[in-house]
């Protein structure tokens, strides 16, 4: 998703500072959490890794740029994990590199306020055909880890396949 935030002051991010955020465990293995308070549109950190230049390329961490690439992420956010209510979003940005030109740059970016303990949590926004089981805990669990406009697709296929015996 391109950087909405510019207009709200977010000009040119950071990196992720130490302190800022740790992996610990969570209700679903390792996770990211805060070390400290973040402000609503704060930028989090950068996500580092490896950039993938395929279209066809998929990992159970792998995280769209925008383009035709994709990044394969070191950690910490390696560990962030899906939520129907998230409290952070991926932006990238095209910003100037050390020896000049643009280079897209992936970052998390609050969109609540989270406090101290937190886990940092996205929406993964899968299509349909990639949907698995939620395990959220969200109050407004989609009960499938998929994207919302996607949710009818998904509940459609597993209606029909209890219908024929199949689930």
């Amino acid at each position: 998703m391109p950087g909405k935030f510019k207009d709200e002051g977010v000009r040119n991010p950071k990196t992720t500072k130490p302190g800022r955020i740790r992996v610990g465990r969570s209700r679903v293995g390792r996770g990211v959490f805060a070390e400290r308070w973040f402000a609503q549109y704060e930028v989090i950190g950068e996500v580092h890794g490896e950039v993938i230049e395929d279209r066809e390329h998929e990992s159970r961490y792998c995280m769209d740029l925008g383009d035709h690439r994709s990044l394969e992420p070191i950690t910490p956010f390696r560990y962030m994990n899906h939520s129907c209510e998230p409290n952070c979003e991926l932006h990238w940005f095209d910003v100037e590199g050390v020896r000049g030109g643009r280079q897209r740059r992936l970052y998390v970016i609050a969109i609540a306020r989270i406090a101290d303990g937190s886990e940092l949590t996205i929406d993964y926004g899968w299509p349909a055909a990639w949907a698995i089981p939620c395990r959220c805990g969200a109050e407004d669990c989609r009960r499938w880890i998929v994207a919302a406009a996607e949710l009818d697709r998904v509940e459609t296929s597993t209606e029909r396949a209890s219908t024929n015996g199949d689930g």
